[in-house]
This record gives C-alpha cells, structure tokens and sequence, in this order.
C-alpha cells in the first residue's frame, strides 16, 4: 500500500503541460505513492500523450472514463480507486514543487488531529512567468473563520485522509463549481480540522483572472446548501458578499481579484 495516492483529473492537456506536471509528480522526494490521472480527453492525440507518459513510470495509473463525467465525479472516480490512506489532490497544468508530498505526508504523522492540509501557490503564465505568491493561513481556528466569507485553503494543494470522507461522502458531481468549498462545508460541519502549510507547494498556472460566472451561482449554492448556526454573523456577511459579487460586471471582478487575490506575496 502506497504512503499517499495523487488524483489527477485532465482534458486536453498539450503534451508540454502534461509532460511538465507529470514529472514534477514523478520527481518527488518521497517516492511512496501512486498518482491516478483520470482523463476525459476528447483529443485523441492529448489522450495517447497522457496515456504514453502515464505508462513510463509503474506507479502512474491511466484512467480514460468511456463518457464525460465532469471534475467532480472523476475525482470520486480516482478517490474510489485509491490504495492510499492520503489522497493529494492536483491539477494536470499544474507542477509540483519537488518536496510537496513529503511535506505534507510529515505534517499530518505529527498532527494526527488535522484531516485537510494545503499550502502556498506560485501562481505563473506562460506569457507573463511569476504572477503573484499566495499564502493561506495555517491554523484551524483562522481557517474556519475565513471559510465564512472566502475559500481559505487551495484546492490543488490539499492532501486529505481518506478516512474523512466516510461521513460526508467526496465531491458533489452536480457541482459544476466550487465542488471543493461545497466539500470543505460539509467538512468543517461534520468537525473536520484543517491547516495550511506556510510555504509553497504547487506551481499554479492560471492565463486570465476572469472567473466563469457560474463560478459564483455554485459558490453560493455551497454556502446556502451548508449553512449551520456556527460563526452566524459571518456566515451571514458571506451570504450577503457573494450574492452581491454576483452581480458586479465582470470586467470590475476581475480587476479587483487581480489586485486585492493576486498581490505579490
């Protein structure tokens, strides 16, 4: 049994990024695990790419799902599959820093307490290189009040116990987005305990800061769906913000998430 399984979900992936993210897996310090990529490649070519490099390593499973399925269901498709008692979560355009699983592995054997742990991002364009350094808070009691009004933790970062999806169940496939907050709610409802590692985990590749509009109609439906009592008056002021972001142009979101979300860190 593998110390840690990494899930990957993909999607027509070019060969560069693919082969990039998958050697920053394969290059990691702790040598223990196994990454299951799930591709819904459409591509035929971006599928025989992801399917050639998951096959140069033996702890690299190739997983092509016979329809769509959405990012959700294919990560409870990997979570489902996992050998691990640690699922890390991980994009296929991103890479990881050579030490992250070590790191995070580490952690949680000296905090048996923690159940979700993430990190830091280097968030980077292709055209552009580094953009900005995002730290998130790393104890308990700052990330479940900041839960209230924001999503305090990276979702290509976290490394997760298995174990704690036996109460709340993983990702809702009908989410389309914000499935990780609707997941981390329900968590933190059940008392779930979360940290973040101070440093840099994951190389995040982002191109626009322009977010999908039903990013917001899904982060609200994750908040109303899990609302509780606890922290009320913040739960409220999360409510009331993201009702309100929903209906400020685009064009005026994007500008403020650069400044205030992409500030150099």
């Amino acid at each position: 049994m593998p110390r840690v399984t990494v899930v990957m979900p993909a999607f027509n992936e070019s060969a560069e990024v693919m082969t990039a993210s998958l050697d920053s897996i394969a290059a990691q310090t702790l040598k223990d695990f196994e990454c299951l990529v799930i591709d819904e490649s459409t591509k035929p070519e971006a599928a025989a790419t992801c399917r050639a490099l998951c096959e140069r390593d033996a702890r690299f499973r190739y997983i092509h799902p016979d329809t769509r399925i959405g990012l959700a269901a294919s990560l409870n498709l990997g979570i489902s599959q996992a050998r691990a008692p640690l699922i890390a979560r991980f994009d296929s355009d991103d890479i990881c820093l050579p030490s992250r699983l070590e790191r995070q592995v580490a952690f949680l054997d000296q905090h048996p307490d923690v159940d979700v742990v993430g990190g830091g991002l280097e968030i980077f364009s292709a055209d552009r290189g580094v953009i900005a350094v995002r730290e998130y808070p790393p104890d308990h009691k700052t990330i479940e009040r900041r839960f209230q009004t924001t999503t305090p933790i990276a979702h290509p970062t976290v490394m997760m116990r298995k174990a704690v999806l036996g109460g709340t169940g993983p990702y809702d496939p009908s989410f389309r987005f914000a499935e990780d907050l609707d997941l981390w709610l329900r968590l933190l409802n059940q008392g779930a305990r979360f940290a973040n590692l101070t440093e840099v985990l994951v190389r995040y590749r982002q191109q626009s800061t322009r977010r999908n509009p039903q990013h917001w109609q899904f982060n609200l439906r994750a908040r109303t769906k899990n609302f509780s009592t606890r922290q009320l008056p913040r739960r409220l002021l999360g409510l009331l913000a993201i009702a309100t972001w929903r209906i400020i142009p685009a064009p005026i979101q994007e500008r403020v998430f650069h400044h205030l979300l992409l500030r150099k860190g």
